[in-house]
């Protein structure tokens, strides 16, 4: 795992199964933070934005709609460092 500034991204995870955050997100409501998480270690399971991706992320965190709503809305100051 890594952290580093990204323009547009929260996080990611390469095809090789390393995880990226952004810095930024420390400032975010740990329930986002998890999202975030969550969101990226499913990629490692399915390294795409498939429904079976979809399916794993419905499944360990019922509801992530809303948080990853809320935490879009707080982008532009989170995001920026």
């Amino acid at each position: 795992m890594r952290l580093r500034a990204m323009r547009v991204q929260w996080g990611s995870c390469s095809p090789t199964g390393r995880i990226t955050l952004h810095p930024g997100l420390v400032r975010a409501p740990r329930e986002c933070i998890d999202y975030v998480v969550l969101h990226e270690l499913c990629h490692l399971a399915s390294h795409d934005h498939s429904p079976r991706f979809y399916r794993l992320l419905d499944r360990h965190l019922p509801g992530w709609k809303a948080v990853k709503q809320r935490l879009d809305g707080m982008a532009e100051d989170v995001l920026r460092i």
